[in-house]
């Protein structure tokens, strides 16, 4: 359905030099706000209309991470006049919710809606990054909702959080809510912590090595002679870098900004791009390692096993590879449960046969290793590889597990590089023995793509993933066995990245 636009509305956005039309609609022009940034932006806006036109409101906790703004059904024409006198020059739009066809309407137009009956409302400013079509639309609206005040009773047009669609109007005692640096009028314990709530810090750690430092590339040759490494092991392409992390970082950024810390456990010099910031702490091996003597190390597992020494480490944390990447805004309870039980997500790929030994890759003799301690002591067969994504772990039970298996772990961060004997513990060892325990259970709603960019077929998938940005994570993985040249693949998968992730985090130089 085409909008109407009025030709005096035309006549102010088309001289607006941050407004252009998209998708059939006029939106502002993005570079620099994460979703959740522009969503609490377009509430704010919403609140100063309503505050200067003494419009009564309360905030309200829907059911989802979406600002909900009640009024009563009596001021639905304050509310719509407020809202276009404020909105005269914005490419605001409100997108009936409770109809059968979901329309939007230019707010500057002088409605909320074509259908003078609706109660609720998907109030947004779209916005663009033109680079990569980074688009947010209704999505991330907020809901402004008109409540029906009926004697003593409310009547509601939907259910939120705390309350049903009807209650008595006593019930409904007010208080009052901080939230983004203001007060707000609402009901009591509409925001108080509830049971489902995930309120405890959760921090992510990132294993990096710049494999393109000559330093590097000299130290780890020289410590290599003698070693007997698995099939693809000793590839280039595990080690190799184009600021990867730059963008991991920027992902988590965007579409996870609930995460409290980031932690980059590495042992090569800071990247260029990346500024002192709070939110992101460096941290060498030998500040985590339990003995620092078995350093230097070469070994992702031996690194990986001794994450939860980290100091400042939160209790619940996730572990991700620099490859792997956020797709769109998922929330805690993707990883966890609100009682703190891990949810991990596992691959469709299986283990397979045969015992770990010298010829397999290092990732293959590690999950080998992995089930072979778990059927001993628990009885019970693993056969699935978990995706390539963010990993949910607990400090603690890593811990008990190191009290548990110490050889196991000794061994493993005291080998330099990857041995056929070593474990896994971020990929799979820790997540099987927490559901054996009943600290873990499956995560089965996650939509993962994992992308072999060092291939044709890797690389031609790209743009339908940047189009349609579909999954909530996914992985360019910088295979071993590589049939498109080193130069193209980092030029392809920069764009790729750069059009992805074009809002730049806080700590970026």
């Amino acid at each position: 359905m085409a909008e109407a636009v009025s030709p005096a509305v035309v006549a102010h956005l088309k001289h607006r030099s941050d407004v252009v039309r998209h998708r059939g609609r006029y939106a502002l022009l993005n570079g620099d706000l994460t979703p959740q940034q522009a969503m609490v932006a377009d509430l704010l806006a919403i609140r100063a209309a309503l505050d200067a036109a003494g419009v009564d409101f309360i905030l309200v906790r829907g059911n989802d991470e979406r600002p909900v703004i009640a009024v009563d059904w009596e001021s639905r024409k304050d509310v719509r006049e407020a809202l276009v006198a404020a909105f005269r020059n914005e490419p605001f739009y409100s997108m009936t919710v409770d109809a059968k066809k979901k329309t939007s309407v230019l707010v500057a137009d002088g409605e909320l809606s074509a259908n003078r009956k609706a109660r609720i409302f998907r109030l947004y400013r779209p916005r663009v990054e033109l680079g990569g079509g980074l688009w947010y639309g209704p999505a991330l609206g907020v809901q402004l909702e008109l409540w029906r005040f009926e004697g003593d009773r409310l009547e509601l047009p939907v259910e939120n959080s705390l309350t049903r669609r009807t209650m008595l109007r006593q019930d409904a005692v007010r208080g009052t809510v901080q939230r983004h640096g203001l007060t707000w009028p609402t009901i009591e314990n509409m925001f108080a912590d509830h049971a489902s709530d995930i309120d405890f810090d959760i921090d992510i750690v990132f294993s990096w090595v710049d494999g393109s430092d000559p330093e590097y590339i000299a130290r780890r040759r020289a410590q290599q002679s003698g070693a007997v490494l698995g099939e693809g092991d000793d590839h280039e392409a595990r080690f190799r870098q184009i600021n990867e992390l730059k963008y991991a970082l920027r992902s988590v950024h965007m579409f996870a900004p609930w995460i409290r810390r980031i932690f980059i456990a590495t042992d090569s010099p800071a990247p260029a791009w990346l500024a002192d910031h709070p939110s992101v702490t460096i941290v060498r091996s030998e500040e985590f390692f339990a003995d620092p003597s078995v350093l230097p190390t070469h070994n992702s597992q031996a690194v990986e096993c001794q994450l939860h020494h980290i100091e400042g480490l939160s209790e619940h944390f996730l572990y991700s590879n620099d490859d792997m990447f956020f797709g769109r805004p998922v929330g805690p309870d993707m990883f966890f449960t609100p009682g703190g039980i891990t949810k991990f997500i596992e691959a469709d790929t299986r283990i397979g046969l045969g015992e770990n030994d010298a010829e397999r890759s290092g990732f293959e003799n590690a999950a080998r290793v992995n089930r072979k301690l778990l059927w001993e002591r628990f009885g019970r067969i693993t056969t699935r590889h978990l995706e390539h994504t963010a990993a949910p772990l607990r400090r603690s039970v890593v811990a008990q597990m190191e009290k548990e298996f110490p050889a196991e772990f000794a061994k493993t961060a005291g080998s330099r590089f990857r041995a056929a004997d070593n474990i896994s513990v971020t990929n799979s060892f820790y997540h099987y023995y927490a559901l054996l325990t009943g600290r873990a259970v499956t995560q089965t709603n996650a939509k993962v793509r994992y992308v072999d960019s060092t291939m044709w077929a890797g690389l031609h998938y790209l743009p339908k993933l940047l189009a349609k940005r579909h999954m909530d994570f996914f992985c360019l993985n910088d295979g071993s066995f590589p049939e498109v040249e080193a130069n193209e693949r980092a030029d392809l998968v920069t764009d790729f990245l750069e059009k992805y992730f074009p809002v730049k985090a806080p700590w970026e130089k």
